[in-house]
């Protein structure tokens, strides 16, 4: 025994040895890493914690101004104003006041004109059931139509699973786009993403209006790797029906998405691939200021320094400068349910008037003045209407001859209600 222990040592101590080197090898690695980072900055913006430099972010002068997407300068030379003009139609500002608190038959938001006018089919990759079923019950329900698609099952969630052995992450993407194609519903415009993400439907059918969806459209945030530039499927990525059309009549029966891509987590590069050879390439989704509106990252890590230097960035297509989120930003990474429900409120639900609020600070308005609900309730529990002598004392009497507790009180309304 005593020799076998000896002869563990040189093995503990060539061990020792190689795990020593490998982690100065990597501190090593790290500091450069870290150094580079640094320098990303100045460029990039995304690491700074200083709470002047969030002043664009904090600006009523830049909300009022009107986001120009990079785009639309190469597919239709046209704004979103430009745009709603053309159909006779124009915004204006709205009382949020009134808007929350005033009369019922209110006048039509944009984001519900939207909605109705600019069709988005939302198809969402499921890997994790809780997720999903947030998704579902915040931002899905402002898509049009939504898909869930995975390879897990929940009975309480519509998730397609296809009855075939899928050999690659593609193989499901190519399947799913034959899937929605046979289905019933209007197509226009489709959106595909992770169940880990936040998208704002508003803004992407402000990014959408002026396109024409029977041409071709691929976007999303673009990066180039192996000479091939394809939208980043942490960010998500739409296309329009013109692209899936062409899609489709490539990818025509289940045996040709099987053999058109072998590896997982490439989807996004495999379908970028194939849509360069129909001559479809990414489209620059940068607003004018060049602020990025597709992000595969948190909102707090975006701003408050938590991302790291990557291929997301530098390799970057249209790379992002100055600021790094667009005022009419589209998605955003959330990892956790409860987040994306906090979010959701945030958006949809949290409303700040900067004004003296009128209606918000009224009174709801009562039928019955407090004075007179002493009345009311003698006329409906024992019809005595002959109520001019009647003092606190006699009234507590009244009552408490009928019920002695108010356990008795509570039940006979139980009943009542049954």
């Amino acid at each position: 025994m005593y020799l076998y222990r000896l002869k563990l040592w040189p093995v503990f101590l060539i061990g020792f040895g190689i795990g020593s080197l490998l982690a100065l090898i990597l501190f090593a690695a790290q500091d450069l890493f870290n150094n580079i980072s640094i320098c990303q900055k100045s460029s990039l913006n995304l690491y700074s914690t200083n709470r002047n430099d969030l002043k664009w972010f904090m600006s009523d002068t830049w909300i009022k101004q009107e986001t120009v997407i990079q785009s639309w300068k190469d597919s239709t030379n046209m704004t979103y104003s430009k745009w709603l003009n053309n159909r006779k139609l124009r915004s204006k500002n709205i009382d949020m006041d009134i808007y929350l608190y005033g009369p019922e038959s209110r006048e039509e938001s944009e984001a519900e004109w939207l909605k109705s006018n600019i069709h988005i089919t939302c198809i969402v990759f499921v890997k994790k059931v809780k997720l999903a079923r947030s998704i579902q019950d915040t931002w899905g329900k402002h898509c049009n139509k939504i898909y869930f698609f995975g390879q897990v099952k929940d009975p309480k969630m519509p998730i397609i699973n296809f009855d075939i052995k899928l050999v690659s992450s593609w193989q499901l993407l190519c399947e799913a786009f034959k899937y929605v194609w046979k289905s019933s519903e209007t197509l226009e415009w489709l959106i595909f993403v992770k169940d880990d993400t936040l998208v704002v439907l508003e803004n992407l059918r402000y990014m959408l209006g002026p396109l024409n969806h029977t041409q071709n459209h691929y976007l999303g945030h673009a990066v180039t790797l192996w000479g091939q530039s394809y939208n980043v499927a942490d960010a998500g990525y739409v296309i329009s029906v013109g692209v899936l059309r062409k899609l489709i009549k490539m990818f025509d029966n289940s045996e040709k998405c099987a053999i058109s891509g072998k590896y997982w987590k490439q989807e996004d590069y495999y379908l970028a691939k194939h849509l360069a050879s129909m001559g479809i390439y990414p489209s620059d989704t940068r607003d004018q200021y060049l602020r990025g509106t597709f992000h595969g990252y948190s909102l707090q890590s975006l701003l408050w320094g938590g991302v790291k230097t990557g291929v997301y960035w530098t390799r970057a297509l249209y790379p992002v400068k100055n600021e790094c989120c667009s005022f009419m930003s589209v998605t955003f990474n959330v990892g956790e349910s409860e987040k994306m429900h906090t979010l959701n409120y945030l958006l949809y639900h949290f409303h700040v008037l900067k004004r003296k609020a009128v209606f918000g600070s009224r009174k709801a308005a009562i039928s019955i003045s407090d004075k007179d609900v002493w009345r009311v309730a003698l006329e409906e529990e024992f019809n005595i209407t002959n109520l001019n002598n009647i003092s606190s004392e006699v009234y507590y009497e009244i009552w408490h001859a009928k019920y002695s507790e108010p356990g008795q009180l509570i039940s006979k309304n139980y009943q009542a209600n049954d």
